[in-house]
């Protein structure tokens, strides 16, 4: 029995925890996080920042051409962007915070020095 609840536990918080993001140079470079929406933060310079439940090693971004200063998030410049995009988003990103879901997200290029968002999705 307590065999069953240790292999339980550990498949459990497993589950719980977060890919560590990633990068790619096929499709002409991208990076890719998969995981829980640690923080999520807007200023009044038009900047939203989606944290990641797991840093970005820096020197991953290389390999798909990116030189990222920053790891822990990734940025969207609300006005460099469609504003519909960057409402949709904070809101999907809001809502996968609140009802404690993953999102998954690809970033190409870099905004302030963080991998720059160019899509999400919400996962079940």
């Amino acid at each position: 029995m307590k065999r069953i609840l240790i292999l339980l536990l550990s498949v459990l918080s497993f589950e719980l925890m977060a890919a560590k993001p990633s990068c790619s140079s096929n499709h002409g470079g991208y990076c890719s996080y998969k995981g829980p929406v640690k923080h999520i933060y807007v200023n009044s310079y038009n900047l939203i920042l989606i944290y990641f439940d797991t840093p970005l090693d820096l020197s991953e971004a290389s390999v798909a051409g990116f030189t990222p200063t920053k790891g822990p998030a990734a940025a969207l410049l609300i006005t460099d962007q469609n504003r519909d995009f960057a409402n949709l988003l904070y809101s999907t990103a809001l809502a996968a915070q609140a009802s404690k879901r993953n999102i998954s997200i690809q970033m190409r290029g870099t905004q302030s020095g963080y991998l720059k968002v160019d899509r999400i999705w919400l996962a079940e």
